[in-house]
């Protein structure tokens, strides 16, 4: 191929890339501080947390109520997680219509982690159905840090990851972060279609490869310890790997990054640790068995981490890039998805460009949501849901880029000697 036919081709290729803008179109609106979003099956509903007690299901702009349970919800709060079951969709698998919920009980302030059947149809669910899987003590003097994130890693429909905060209070009192025999300050691991104990309100199993089963002075259900408080949590729907967003105290935002291969056992350092500094008068340096972050970035870049996503939908401008933002100033930025230590210098921010989006400005982001293909969405406190899509000329763009490639193969096909 001669020279000037492939630069050509190179420019046809990366001009699309370099031109692709983001919009956004409006899932919902209307809505009470929602907290989270998610779309667990390809043309259903979009289902919405609202920290109050109520989900929504959302279907071409029209919300409904899906179910709604008795929370409290002062102060951080209120029903704060939702996961659909692996198996959610299919008849024959235990997981059938069956999703989880993370709240905090009126009548204790107990974490309470629980089960709930959809009715046929998915627009609302069978509250009687509801089965209390655990629950978290919580200390009663403190209304903040319950996290509250749930999931399930790609591939697994056993196991229930729930993260947990350090309880509340200013620099951790209690020490929770630090202490594994309590629950509180940690990314846990149960087993949810097995039964460890006799309590009709305990209904789950504790992993036997879970890294610290079997530890003297250890509660089997941690996973990963050193946590303050983790908003919003991820899967890497094709890596596995997991990402930890975790708010921090008065220095630092941090991201946490656990390879899909790792066993677990990590910990990430609250509350010696504030991102990759001692945490100011109450912290010190690394200490074994403790690991650095992914990424942090200081208060004067914002003041609250929400986690979000690493975009898998296909043929997302934003395709392998950690997005995520900030609750107090509403920016929202990217890194490089793959694992590596990333820094605020190689971030994109996209604030700006998705502020201007169809969707309508946003405040603050209290959540980012994934759709079945891996739609990103992200969620405004203020009161809606939004999807972010390639801006329209963008798409057109990206299309033409790729026609010139596939007729770029074939006459290149065409052309190779035979042999």
């Amino acid at each position: 191929m001669k020279l000037h036919t492939t630069w050509a081709l190179l420019a046809c290729l990366a001009t699309p890339a370099l031109a692709v803008t983001l919009d956004t179109r409006l899932i919902a609106s209307g809505l009470n501080q929602p907290v989270y979003a998610t779309a667990p099956q390809v043309g259903g509903p979009v289902y919405i947390l609202e920290k109050g007690g109520t989900i929504r299901a959302a279907v071409n702009g029209v919300t409904s109520t899906f179910l709604t349970i008795p929370v409290t919800s002062s102060n951080e709060q209120g029903l704060l997680g939702l996961a659909f079951d692996p198996g959610y969709a299919d008849p024959s698998s235990a997981g059938f219509r069956r999703f989880f919920v993370n709240y905090i009980d009126p009548q204790n302030q107990d974490t309470v982690i629980a089960s709930y059947r959809a009715n046929a149809g998915g627009l609302t669910a069978d509250a009687s159905s509801r089965l209390e899987v655990m629950r978290i003590d919580q200390p009663n003097a403190f209304g903040n840090h319950k996290a509250g994130w749930i999931g399930f890693k790609p591939g697994d429909a056993n196991h229930l990851f729930i993260a947990t905060g350090d309880g509340g209070g200013a620099n951790d009192p209690s020490g929770n972060g630090q202490n594994n025999t309590v629950l509180l300050g940690k990314m846990l691991r149960i087993n949810i279609n097995g039964d460890d104990f006799a309590s009709p309100t305990i209904n789950y199993a504790i992993p036997t490869d879970n890294p610290f089963v079997g530890v003297a002075g250890a509660r089997g259900e941690i996973f990963a310890t050193g946590l303050r408080n983790p908003w919003r949590n991820s899967f890497d729907r094709q890596t596995g790997a997991l990402w930890i967003a975790d708010v921090g105290q008065n220095a630092r935002e941090e991201v946490n990054f656990i390879d899909a291969a790792s066993a677990g056992g990590q910990n990430f350092g609250w509350r010696v640790r504030e991102g990759d500094i001692a945490t100011p008068g109450v912290g010190g340096p690394l200490q074994p068995g403790m690991v650095d972050p992914f990424l942090v970035y200081p208060r004067t870049l914002g003041g609250s981490i929400t986690g979000g996503y690493v975009v898998r939908e296909a043929g997302s401008p934003l395709f392998g890039q950690y997005v995520f933002g900030d609750f107090v100033n509403g920016r929202i930025w990217s890194v490089n998805g793959n694992g590596s230590f990333q820094t605020m210098a190689g971030a994109t921010d996209w604030t700006a460009m998705l502020d201007a989006g169809a969707g309508g400005a946003l405040s603050n982001i209290a959540s980012f949501g994934e759709g079945a293909l891996g739609e990103l969405y992200i969620v405004d406190y203020a009161g809606k849901v939004v999807q972010v899509v390639p801006e329209p000329g963008s798409a057109l763009l990206m299309l033409a880029g790729a026609t010139a490639l596939l007729l770029w193969r074939r006459r290149s096909a065409a052309a190779a000697p035979r042999g």
